[in-house]
């Protein structure tokens, strides 16, 4: 993982006192191009933890796919993201779907955040959440990070 930039740790630091939980990405050159990356041991934890999905109950070579929200500030959609075990080995790959590509640039840094067992994505590099939680303007982020905190 790379520093964080001033805005990425400004972000960071928002969640973590709202006491949100979150698992953060480096979307580099690599993944977006080939549309897949290493599902960590903390994403693979985070994923297991919050009900989204259990890597240890898939098949090698068995690839599933999970309903996820991509948040903007002006949008949010319903992706599909993708879980897969390797083969031989059983690696643990992930990718969030080609909805992600025109929000995302190399080395940009995304969130996976979950809400009642249900994965949404935010790219935390181009966006100032406390700015769209305070904002005047409804938007989705605002929308979602008020639902999460009121629970």
């Amino acid at each position: 993982m790379r520093v964080l930039t001033d805005l990425e740790r400004q972000n960071e630091l928002f969640l973590t006192e709202k006491g949100v939980r979150f698992v953060m990405v480096l979307m580099t050159e690599n993944i977006l191009s080939h549309h897949i990356f290493d599902a960590t041991k903390s994403v693979d934890k985070f994923l297991k933890e919050e009900g989204i999905h259990d890597f240890s109950m898939q098949q090698n070579g068995e690839k599933k796919y999970i309903d996820a929200h991509l948040l903007t500030f002006k949008e949010e959609k319903v992706i599909h993201s993708s879980v897969y075990k390797a083969t031989k080995r059983g690696d643990k790959r992930m990718w969030f779907g080609a909805e992600i590509i025109p929000v995302t640039s190399p080395d940009d840094i995304c969130l996976m955040v979950s809400k009642e067992g249900t994965l949404y994505i935010l790219n935390m590099s181009h966006i100032d959440l406390l700015l769209c939680f305070n904002t005047g303007i409804s938007n989705p982020i605002k929308i979602f990070l008020k639902e999460l905190l009121s629970k």
